[in-house]
Parts: structure tokens; C-alpha cells; sequence
């Protein structure tokens, strides 16, 4: 029983369209033993199922949606070559269905296919509820054309609130993109600044023959000053500005105690452990800024959701070639958010993490606990 419990929360969008459906669908029945048509008791059956098909996994909902509509219009067209309508030739089943899928379309489909088939809709909806019912009763028709009009107004909420969310998210990855490719940058730049200048004395050097050494060398300086030069017009357009710009050095494993103890000012929530001498290891630049980041991101989330947390634990290892980086918290609320990354700031530390050809995941621990842990290769492979 409890099973089944946590299962229907999980899957509360399921549970309430299917209790919809079997709750309209029974007054379809009675509808039905008062006198109504049974190719209505049809539609309002086979349409909804039609629908739920939508949510198996890898279903394209456009075919879904072109299927249900067309059933529907069939149905209706069964309806009135049949024979005159009686007040109960509609299927309040097939009519919820229908607002459903106009919603599911607003809010996934392409513009000019989701308007496409919204129109359709308005024609299986609206039509059908004025040409299955008699004259001199066209309520039902009027409330079929207000029930479209607030599944279009909700699909089109939806469908913008989905679009702002997939801005700013793009927005974060872009910003979490800059970030890394300014550390980046000052790596490499550090290196190709030591090739300048290795190369410039070994031209002091090497006076004694110039005609082979000398031309080497300035090829090495050529190509060392070309790719600085271009590396800082590549950040300084991805970035938006001067290319000149003031720098800023990412952080470093080594601020991580200094992060811990501004979070934790008296040391009784969060320990730091891993290996011993890690926080002060020499790692690429980028490899040590991102594992910073991600500590920092999931000490900020502590404290946004789980302020009671009594414990956290955050653990840095090596292990071959991989930084791993992990934060464990209790204090979680007991309705847990699905795994993954959520948020904006668990997104953009996703989309650092996988540049630098590791993972990042977020999720439940155990009761009551949450984890964040990161894999970060020190070498891109």
C-alpha cells in the first residue's frame, strides 16, 4: 500500500488526468442508460486512451495528437449521419481529453504545428458539441467553445512560462561556459607566455648560428604572439567586452576552509574530509576551479532548503586521474524533488562540470539526506 502511495505522488500528473477521464466517463454512462448514443460512450473511450498514449516514453505527441483529433471528428461524424441528435450525443470523456491535448500541444509542440492542430481542436471540440446536440440547446456548444478557449489560454501560460525557463537556463550554461573559459585562459595564456619568452632567449643564445636557429625560434615567438592574439579575441567576443578587460583568478581547493568556516563559523555542521594535503594539491586550473564552485553551489543550497541540516559533509578524492568531489547533507525535507540537477545554480555547475568531460548528479541519499557529487577528469580526454 505504501508503494502504491509513493508511487501515485510520483506520478500525480498521471493520477489526476486518469481520474478525470473515469470520473467524466461514468457520466457518459449514465448519460448513455438515459437515453444517449452509444458511439459516444465509444469516443469518450477511446479518445482519453488515445491521449494517455502521449506519456509512454519515445511516443511523438503531434501523431498522438492528429490520431485523437481525428477519432474525434469521426465520431462525430457517426453521430450526425446516424440520425437527429438527442441532449446527450456528447462525451464529456472525449471533450476533456481533447483540452487536455490542446495544452500538451501549446506547451511542446512547434509554433505553426501547435496552432495548426489547436485549430483542429477547435473544430473537434466546438463542432462537435454544436452538431451532436439538438437545436434550441446550444449551451453545450457555448461551454465546449469557453472549455477550448481556457485550454488555449492555459497551453499558452505554460508554453511561456517554458520558454522563460529554457532562457535563463540557456542563460546560466552561457554564463558558467565564460566563467571556464576565462580560467581557461588564463592557463593557457600563462603557458603560451612562457613559450614567448623561452623562445626570445633562446634567440640570445644561440647568436653563434642564426641563420637556422634564429628562424625557428621567431616562427615559435610568431606563433605563440598569433595564438594570444586570438585567444583574446575569441574570449573578449564570447564575453562581450574588451578583450583587455580586468581579469579574475579562479578559485582555487585551497579557499576551501575558508569557505567551509564562513558557512560555518563555529565548526559544528560541516567537516571537511578526503584526502589528506588534497585542498592544497597543485591540479589544473580549471579542474580546481570547478571543484570549488560545485562546493561552493551545494553549501548555498544547504542553506536555501535545508536549514535544519545538522550534518554536512563535504569530501574531496583522487582517484586515478579524476577529482571527486562530493556534499552530503541531512535536514531534507521528507517530499524530495526528483533526482538531477535542479535550480539554475545546480545547472549551470552541470554544464561546467560536463565542459571538463565529467558529470555532475544530485539527488536523494537515503531518508532525509541529499547529495551532490561531482566527477571531474583532470585532463579533457
Amino acid at each position: 500500500m505504501i508503494r502504491l502511495l509513493r508511487r501515485v505522488r510520483r506520478h500525480s500528473g498521471l493520477t489526476a488526468e486518469v481520474l478525470g477521464y473515469l470520473i467524466w466517463y461514468l457520466v457518459d454512462v449514465l448519460l448513455l442508460v438515459s437515453g444517449g448514443s452509444r458511439i459516444n460512450v465509444v469516443g469518450g473511450l477511446v479518445v482519453p486512451l488515445v491521449v494517455l498514449w502521449r506519456r509512454r516514453t519515445g511516443v511523438a505527441l503531434v501523431p498522438v495528437a492528429a490520431v485523437a483529433m481525428g477519432a474525434s471528428i469521426v465520431v462525430t461524424a457517426v453521430v450526425a449521419v446516424a440520425g437527429p441528435p438527442v441532449a446527450t450525443d456528447i462525451s464529456f470523456a472525449e471533450q476533456l481529453a481533447l483540452a487536455v491535448l490542446v495544452v500538451a500541444v501549446l506547451r511542446r509542440a512547434p509554433l505553426r504545428t501547435a496552432v495548426l492542430l489547436t485549430s483542429v481542436a477547435a473544430l473537434a471540440i466546438v463542432g462537435s458539441a454544436w452538431l451532436r446536440t439538438p437545436e434550441g440547446i446550444p449551451s453545450l456548444a457555448v461551454l465546449s467553445a469557453l472549455g477550448w478557449g481556457g485550454a488555449v489560454g492555459i497551453g499558452l501560460l505554460v508554453r511561456d512560462a517554458e520558454t522563460r525557463r529554457r532562457a535563463a537556463l540557456e542563460e546560466v550554461r552561457s554564463g558558467e561556459r565564460m566563467e571556464l573559459a576565462r580560467d581557461l585562459h588564463d592557463v593557457v595564456a600563462h603557458h603560451v607566455t612562457g613559450i614567448i619568452v623561452a623562445a626570445q632567449a633562446a634567440a640570445v643564445v644561440a647568436r653563434t648560428s642564426p641563420d637556422d636557429v634564429d628562424r625557428a625560434l621567431a616562427a615559435i615567438e610568431n606563433a605563440g604572439v598569433d595564438a594570444m592574439a586570438a585567444m583574446r579575441a575569441m574570449v573578449g567576443v564570447l564575453r562581450g567586452q574588451d578583450a583587455e578587460g580586468a581579469r579574475t583568478p579562479g578559485a582555487e581547493l585551497g579557499g576551501l576552509p575558508t569557505l567551509v568556516s564562513r558557512f560555518d563559523p563555529g565548526g559544528e555542521v560541516v567537516r571537511l574530509a578526503g584526502d589528506p594535503g588534497l585542498v592544497h594539491a597543485v591540479l589544473p586550473a580549471g579542474v580546481a576551479a570547478t571543484g570549488y564552485r560545485v562546493v561552493q553551489e551545494a553549501l548555498t543550497n544547504v542553506r536555501r532548503h535545508a536549514p535544519e541540516a545538522a550534518t554536512v559533509e563535504v569530501d574531496l578524492r583522487l582517484r586515478g586521474e579524476e577529482l571527486l568531489v562530493s556534499v552530503r547533507n541531512d535536514g531534507v525535507p521528507s517530499a524530495l524533488p526528483a533526482p538531477g540537477p535542479r535550480g539554475f545554480g545546480l545547472v549551470g555547475m552541470a554544464e561546467r562540470v560536463t565542459a571538463l568531460g565529467g558529470d555532475l548528479t544530485a539527488g536523494p541519499a537515503g531518508p532525509g539526506l541529499w547529495s551532490v557529487a561531482a566527477r571531474i577528469p583532470l585532463a579533457r580526454r
